[in-house]
C-alpha cells in the first residue's frame, strides 16, 4: 500500500507493545472523559466479534480477544501482508486480489459491509500462529471502516465474525436446493439448470442430446412389505447402479419418488439406444435387499433434441409421455416419443374436462353381460359394465380410456356409487317384473377399495334397493390387492360381513399367489380370457394352455370357489370348459353386453333355451 497517502497522517499513530494492548489502548480516539476508555476496552474485550485497529502503515495497533482467537497474536502484525495471500473470495477458492485486502481498503478510505471472505489454513510447513485459523480454514464476515480523526484518515478498523458454522448451514441449504439428499443426485431444479446449459451447447455446436425418463414399478410393494427405510435403501442402490452403467458423462437426476431422468449429450441414435438397453438389462437384475433379492420393472421414455423438442419443458413433458406409453406396454421396455403421443395427451385433457360434469349430464349408462352355467346354459347373473357417451361426441369413449382418467381424478368414487346403486336397482326391477333371481356383478376400482366410505356405500345401497346381499358380487383385480394386502383383507372381510359375495377378476394376469387366495375371503375366481382363447384346439396345438386352464379349474375347486371363464367365444371353448368342470362361462358366445331392455330380452331367451333343453332331456328319459 502507499504509506505516503496524503489522507493518512502517520504522526497520529504509535504502535504499542502487545502486553499493553488491553490495559492502555493507543490514543487514537480522544475523550473528554478519561473514564470512558476503560469501559470501551471492557466492551471490546467482551465482544463476540473480532475487532482490530491498524495505523496507516497497516500494522495492528490493538485487537480484542475474539480477533486473536482467530488470527493469533496481532500486535505489530502487518495484517494484509501477513494474511492477504490466504484470503479467498466468496466461492472459497478464488484468491482475493491485493486491491481487495480488507485493511488496505479501510486505510484508503473504502468500506466493507458484511462481505464474506474465506481465510485458508496455513500451508503445510508454513509459519504457524496460535489462532484457530492456524490449522484449519475459517469463514469470516467482514466489516471495514477507515479510522478518521479531525477529517483525516489515521488508520483502519476491521470488525469480523467467524461464520464457519453459518456458512456450512448455508452451503447445505444451497446444496439441498439443487440435489436429492437421499441419493446425492441432482434434483429437478438442478436438472433444469443443466439441461438448459446442455441445450445451449448443443444449439451452438449443432449437436443432439437425448433425455430419458425412468419410472420404476414395484417400489411401493417393497415399502409396504418392508417399510420406507428399506425402500429408501433400494433407491440408493438404484442410483448407484445407474451411475455404474452410464459412467460420469451423462447427468442422472432424481425427480422424486421412483422417477429418474438421464441427459445424454452428443450421443447419436445408436449410442443412446445402446445406453437405454444397457439400463434395461442392468435394472432387470435383482436387487439385494432385506436379506433377499427383489426385482423392479422399469419403463423408459426417450426424446431427442432438437429433432422432437426444442426446450427444457417440452423435453421433459415428451419424455414423460413416452415413459407412460412404455408403462402401458407392460414395462421393461424403452419407448421413443412420437407426435401421436402428444395428440393422445391433448385428447385425454379434453376428456378429463368433459368427465367433470358427465355424471350430472346423464352421459353414463350401464350395459349387462350374462353369466350362464357351462353345463346346461342356465343364466345365473349378469355383470354390469360402465359406458360413456359424451353429449357432443358422435362415438362413445372406450372404458379402457375413460376409466383410468376417472381413477386418476377421483371421479371414480361418485361414479362408482352411481354404478353400484343403478345396477342393484336394475336387478330388483327385473325381479319385481317376474324375472329369475339373478346375481349382479359390479367392478370395484382400486380407488374405491381404498375409500373409507365403501362399506357404508354398499350397506346403504343394499338397504335402499332391498336386494338380497348374496346376489351382489363385487369384483376386484389382483393388482389392487397386492398394493396393500393388510388393508385389502380388512375391507374385504368387512364386505363379507354385509353378506355380499366377492370375486377375484382377471385371475392369472397379475400377481397370482396361492397364499393370498387362501387368506382372503373370495367366493368367485374369474379366469382371464387369455386362458380360454385357444381352448378347444387340438391337444398338441395347445397342450400348455389347456394344462394351465385345468390347473386353475382344479385350484378353484380345491378352494371351494366358483370358477367363471371369461372371454368364451366359440362352441369348442364352451365344450372344453364344460367337460373339464368349469362352473360358469361369460363371453360373446353367451351374449354381448347390452343395455337393460336388450339384456332382459337376452336373459329371457337364455331362460327359454335352458328350459327347452331341460324338457328335451326329460322327454328323452320318459
Amino acid at each position: 500500500m502507499d504509506n505516503n497517502s496524503p489522507s493518512c497522517d502517520m504522526e497520529m499513530v504509535t504502535p504499542m507493545p502487545h502486553s499493553s494492548l488491553r490495559r492502555a489502548p493507543p490514543p487514537i480516539v480522544q475523550s473528554e472523559d478519561a473514564g470512558v476508555a476503560p469501559i470501551l476496552r471492557l466492551v471490546l474485550d467482551n465482544m463476540a466479534e473480532g475487532v482490530c485497529v491498524a495505523g496507516c502503515d497497516g500494522r495492528i495497533l490493538t485487537a480484542n480477544p475474539a480477533a486473536e482467537a482467530i488470527f493469533g497474536p496481532l500486535s505489530g502484525v502487518a495484517f494484509d501482508a501477513h494474511f492477504g495471500n490466504r484470503l479467498r473470495l466468496e466461492d472459497g477458492v478464488s484468491p482475493c486480489p491485493e486491491a481487495l485486502w480488507p485493511m488496505g481498503r479501510a486505510i484508503r478510505g473504502e468500506t466493507m459491509d458484511r462481505e464474506s471472505l474465506y481465510l485458508a489454513a496455513v500451508p503445510s510447513g508454513g509459519p504457524q500462529t496460535d489462532g484457530v485459523a492456524a490449522g484449519t480454514g475459517v469463514w469470516l464476515r467482514v466489516n471495514a471502516r477507515p479510522l478518521v480523526q479531525n477529517g483525516r484518515t489515521i488508520g483502519g478498523v476491521l470488525v469480523f465474525r467467524d461464520i464457519t458454522q453459518v456458512k456450512a448451514v448455508e452451503d447445505r441449504i444451497a446444496w439441498l436446493a439443487h440435489f436429492d439428499p437421499l441419493t446425492g443426485l441432482p434434483n429437478r431444479v438442478e436438472l433444469h439448470r443443466r439441461l438448459e446449459k446442455a441445450i445451449a451447447a448443443a444449439r451452438q455446436d449443432g449437436t443432439q442430446l437425448s433425455v430419458m425418463l425412468l419410472d420404476f414399478d414395484g417400489l411401493k410393494e417393497i415399502n409396504d412389505q418392508f417399510g420406507h427405510a428399506v425402500g429408501d435403501e433400494l433407491l440408493v442402490v438404484v442410483a448407484r447402479r445407474l451411475r455404474d452403467v452410464l459412467g460420469p458423462g451423462p447427468t442422472i437426476a432424481r425427480l422424486g419418488g421412483d422417477e429418474f431422468t438421464i441427459v445424454v449429450e452428443e450421443g447419436d441414435d445408436r449410442t443412446v439406444a445402446a445406453a437405454s438397453h444397457a439400463l434395461l438389462r442392468a435394472m432387470a437384475e435383482p436387487f439385494p435387499l432385506a436379506g433377499g433379492r427383489h426385482r423392479l420393472t422399469v419403463s423408459i421414455g426417450l426424446v431427442r433434441y432438437p429433432v422432437q423438442a426444442k426446450g427444457v419443458d417440452d423435453l421433459l413433458r415428451m419424455a414423460d409421455l413416452a415413459m407412460y406409453r412404455a408403462k402401458e406396454r407392460g414395462g421393461s421396455t424403452v419407448c421413443q416419443y412420437d407426435s401421436a403421443m402428444m395428440e393422445a395427451a391433448a385428447e385425454r385433457t379434453r376428456l378429463r374436462g368433459l368427465l367433470a360434469g358427465a355424471l350430472d349430464r346423464g352421459e353414463f349408462h350401464l350395459v349387462y353381460q350374462p353369466l350362464v352355467e357351462a353345463a346346461g346354459g342356465r343364466p345365473v347373473g349378469v355383470e354390469a359394465l360402465l359406458r360413456w357417451q359424451p353429449s357432443g361426441d358422435a362415438a362413445p369413449v372406450p372404458p379402457s380410456v375413460f376409466i383410468p382418467l376417472c381413477e386418476a381424478s377421483g371421479l371414480i368414487l361418485p361414479i362408482g356409487r352411481w354404478v353400484l346403486e343403478t345396477a342393484c336397482r336394475q336387478i330388483r326391477a327385473w325381479a319385481d317384473g317376474g324375472g329369475p333371481p339373478l346375481e349382479i356383478a359390479v367392478n370395484v376400482s382400486p380407488r374405491q377399495l381404498r375409500d373409507p366410505a365403501l362399506l357404508e356405500d354398499v350397506r346403504t345401497v343394499l338397504a335402499v334397493t332391498g336386494i338380497d346381499p348374496a346376489l351382489l358380487v363385487l369384483e376386484v383385480t389382483e393388482g389392487l390387492l397386492i398394493e396393500d394386502m393388510d388393508y385389502s383383507r380388512h375391507v374385504l372381510t368387512g364386505l363379507k360381513r354385509l353378506g355380499v359375495r366377492l370375486a377375484l377378476d382377471d385371475f392369472g394376469t397379475g400377481y397370482s399367489s396361492l397364499s393370498y387366495l387362501n387368506s382372503l375371503p373370495f367366493d368367485v375366481l374369474k379366469m382371464d380370457g387369455s386362458f380360454t382363447r385357444n381352448l378347444g384346439a387340438a391337444e398338441l396345438d395347445n397342450a400348455g394352455g389347456q394344462a394351465v386352464a385345468r390347473a386353475i379349474i382344479g385350484l378353484a375347486r380345491s378352494l371351494s370357489m366358483t370358477l367363471v371363464a371369461e372371454g368364451v367365444e366359440t362352441p369348442a371353448q364352451h365344450a372344453w370348459l364344460a367337460a373339464n368342470g368349469c362352473r360358469l362361462i361369460q363371453g360373446y358366445l353367451v351374449g354381448r353386453p347390452e343395455p337393460a331392455p336388450a339384456a332382459a330380452g337376452l336373459i329371457g331367451q337364455l331362460v327359454a333355451e335352458h328350459e327347452r333343453r331341460q324338457n328335451e332331456r326329460f322327454d328323452f328319459v320318459i
